[in-house]
């Protein structure tokens, strides 16, 4: 099955089952990281990436990782900036795009 395909019956899926408004504010989170990312792999994007220099190594905070750390930290707190479901269906879906969009998305620490 075509990823696209596959993805837009996903997206109807998860509206039907989690509501419409968690589907737009993840539909919202990918649009948001394909508008701040690059637009392939090693392209810098509108949005500058997060590398720490730890001693001979690179580590990159890809926006995905962020986007799940913040999820933890709001999960656990109990704090949403608009209600819990578009706090988690705009995460989920910048956290989703990081992933699905690039095949380097598991490169975390790299040698300098």
């Amino acid at each position: 099955m075509n990823r696209k395909v596959l993805g837009l019956v996903s997206v109807v899926a998860a509206g039907a089952t989690v509501g419409y408004v968690f589907v737009l504010s993840w539909v919202l989170g990918h649009l948001a990281g394909k508008f701040g990312g690059g637009k392939a792999e090693g392209v810098p994007g509108r949005v500058k990436s997060i590398i720490l220099p730890i001693g001979r190594w690179k580590l990159h905070l890809h926006h995905w990782i962020c986007s799940l750390g913040l999820m933890g930290i709001v999960s656990s707190m109990g704090i949403y900036l608009f209600g819990p479901q578009v706090t988690y269906g705009f995460l989920g879906g910048l956290a989703f795009q990081g992933i699905y969009c690039y095949s380097d998305w598991y490169r975390i620490i790299k040698r300098e």
